[in-house]
């Protein structure tokens, strides 16, 4: 197996692997090779190449909502990953776990003229719940960002973005990985279920003169049949 020396790229394919993700799309470029590299190579993960970057996050969008997991989508530098956008903004109003992996550039080449680069970090703010903005040689901060990204898709069902500076040689490879990744499981999420708070939306709901039921788009089996039932009658 052929894996990337950058430690920042160990990290993500790791704790992509490790919290479940099997697929993913990669749109191609070169600062992005490190881990185009490393997802290739990994054994549990299913790669697809995709050279349109607009399609290739539609079509990572649509296996997402289809297995109900979440699917990564990797570009390289630049206004490259701009073209996610719409199928972000699919995402953040569907509610499908995207996960967008965008290589960039080193600090020190931003705002500078350096080619296939632009302003990265919180680019899909509006539209994503959750941004990880990475940093070369924080290896700490960076499992803990990582992590917190990959939560956040899984437990809260939408898009969020990675963005992972490499710097060069991108081309670099090992026999395994050498850098070591904590797991961080996602903490749980307690909802107050108490009488008092049963009894307050019940009154409100008698209360009221004229009632409606809203149903979004949820997937199938998401609402118990025998409420669905109580609801009918």
């Amino acid at each position: 197996m052929n894996y990337p020396v950058i430690p920042l790229a160990q990290q993500i394919i790791q704790l992509c692997q490790q919290k479940g993700i099997a697929n993913v799309v990669i749109s191609p470029g070169s600062r992005n090779a490190p881990l185009t590299i490393g997802f290739a190579a990994h054994p549990e993960i299913q790669t697809y190449s995709i050279v349109d970057e607009r399609c290739a996050a539609f079509f990572a969008l649509g296996m997402a909502q289809q297995i109900q997991q979440p699917v990564a989508v990797v570009c390289t530098s630049g206004s490259a990953m701009l073209n996610y956008y719409p199928a972000i903004a699919e995402a953040f109003y569907s509610d499908i776990p995207l996960v967008i992996i965008s290589a960039d550039r080193p600090k020190h080449l931003i705002d500078v003229g350096d080619g296939q680069t632009i302003r990265q970090e919180n680019i899909f703010d509006r539209h994503i719940l959750y941004s990880a903005n990475l940093e070369e040689g924080k290896d700490q901060f960076n499992t803990k960002e990582i992590n917190q990204a990959l939560n956040v898709a899984l437990i809260d069902q939408g898009p969020v973005h990675i963005n992972a500076p490499f710097s060069e040689p991108l081309y670099n490879t090992q026999s395994a990985f050498t850098t070591p990744v904590t797991l961080i499981e996602p903490r749980d999420v307690v909802e107050d279920t108490s009488d008092a708070v049963f009894n307050e939306f019940k009154e409100h709901w008698s209360q009221a003169k004229k009632k409606m039921v809203l149903i979004g788009v949820n997937t199938p089996n998401t609402v118990k049949q025998e409420y669905l039932d109580l609801l009918g009658n």
